[in-house]
């Protein structure tokens, strides 16, 4: 059983999977939450889903019809109860990003914020996956360089980047 799903960024097709399957993957954690690490040096938003048809109200009615960011749809995941450990540069060119997630959650919203200068890693992680690559979630790593991605669903692989991240990114702000 193949496990295991490549990604190519490298034109419209691999930019559209991508999108697809990150979509995909947080509009299930909205439905079911559970902890999200996403590590990525630099940060930007980036349209994620595509909801001008209306096909994601059920998600969340109040986005309307209008393509919906990865900002928002992430904010969306940590409201309904998924708790983000987000690792990143201390740079403020993800300020913005950062900024903008802050604003959109709620106060009872569970979001750590790790700012490490020598982060290279880039990952997106949970219990069920782990989309791995060359790729930082930015609008140029989901919609003009030349990227690679891996998304996994092994669960020995899953357990292993857990381990490394936990051990890798101490948050100091959990309590």
């Amino acid at each position: 059983m193949n496990n295991q799903r490549q990604i190519f960024l490298h034109g419209p097709l691999g930019q559209r999977q991508f999108r697809e399957v990150l979509g995909t993957q947080l509009a299930g954690l909205i439905i079911k939450p559970e902890p999200i690490w996403l590590v990525s040096p630099w940060l930007s938003d980036f349209p994620l889903l595509d909801n001008r048809a209306g096909e994601w109200d059920a998600l969340n009615p109040s986005w309307g019809s209008r393509e919906i960011s990865f900002n928002e749809v992430l904010a969306c995941a940590v409201n309904e109860g998924c708790v983000l450990r987000l690792v990143t540069k201390n740079d403020s060119k993800n300020a913005s990003f950062i900024n903008h997630l802050k604003n959109r959650l709620l106060s009872s919203a569970k979001f750590f914020l790790k700012r490490d200068d020598p982060v290279h890693t880039k990952g997106l992680l949970t219990r069920h996956f782990f989309l791995k690559g060359s790729m930082n979630y930015t609008f140029s790593g989901a919609n003009r360089n030349d990227e690679h991605l891996i998304l996994t669903s092994d669960k020995d692989m899953i357990s292993e980047a857990f381990i490394e991240f936990k051990g890798q990114y101490e948050f100091e702000d959990e309590g």
